[in-house]
């Protein structure tokens, strides 16, 4: 996972993101500071947000750190998420793209220690709604005090510059409320990709996941605020793009994996309008 303040309490603009995709894309290599010159993303003494837009990056699954010669230097490369919103959705504007990065975020392998903690896990400790104050005060039981736990975990997603699209939480006054990720068919083909992807991650090497197995390990159903009723409605997307189906006859239902990952992200972008 990332370091607990990897964001430097600043929210991931899509424009510098989508300059380092570029970046990415062009193969280069440099440290922060020409990467900064390169991007345009600016790296003086009290902005330097290179370091942070990188490990948004990281977490969101659209580029990984190549190997360089020197610890000082840094090489993202671009992963097949992040060819496919290189290729079709350059500056992360669509939802569907704003969608998945969130997810990744909160995942407990690739993504933020903060997000995971309240998107994922506070499912079940916070609900669907809660307050300003109960989520920091969930980050404070498990990470310590700070100056602000929840730093840019809710801003992000009421500012249109970084993520306002997906709606994520839905912020009046104190209150906050989680949104439901889409459960639209031109939202299908991603969810598949995310769901072999993983699947991959839980028990690798296997086809067949019985669902309660992959809901309790990846919290994808907490990290998306479905219920019972939602999942029933995932299933039958997954089972529609054929690259996961649901085996709905036996007992736990299980997840019948048809396609490899890399396989799939360049294509979730085929069914937006």
């Amino acid at each position: 996972m990332l370091a607990l303040n990897f964001h430097k309490t600043f929210v991931p603009e899509r424009r510098y993101l989508g300059d380092l995709l570029r970046y990415a894309a062009l193969g280069k290599c440099g440290d922060l500071q020409s990467i900064g010159h390169d991007t345009g993303i600016p790296m003086g003494e009290s902005s330097g947000k290179v370091p942070a837009i990188l490990d948004y990056a990281v977490g969101m699954g659209l580029v990984t750190l190549g190997p360089t010669t020197n610890s000082a230097l840094k090489r993202p490369v671009l992963t097949a998420f992040g060819q496919a919103v290189s290729a079709e959705d350059a500056y992360l504007g669509l939802e569907l793209t704003q969608w998945i990065a969130h997810i990744n975020l909160c995942r407990s392998d690739i993504g933020a220690p903060t997000w995971h903690k309240v998107y994922a896990q506070g499912r079940t400790i916070l609900g669907l709604t809660t307050t300003k104050g109960q989520i920091e005060s969930l980050l404070t039981q498990a990470f310590g005090a700070g100056r602000s736990r929840t730093g840019p975990l809710l801003r992000m997603y009421q500012n249109e510059a970084a993520f306002g699209r997906a709606a994520v939480v839905d912020i009046d006054g104190e209150a906050v409320t989680r949104q439901k990720a889409p459960l639209d068919w031109a939202f299908a083909g991603a969810y598949a990709a995310i769901v072999v992807e993983l699947a991959s991650a839980v028990i690798p090497d296997h086809n067949q996941i019985p669902l309660p197995e992959f809901r309790d390990a990846t919290l994808l159903m907490d990290i998306c605020a479905w219920g019972k009723q939602d999942l029933n409605r995932l299933c039958a997307l997954l089972d529609q793009t054929g690259a996961v189906r649901v085996d709905r006859q036996r007992q736990p239902w299980i997840l019948e994996i048809h396609s490899r990952a890399d396989e799939l992200w360049p294509h979730i972008y085929n069914d937006i309008p």
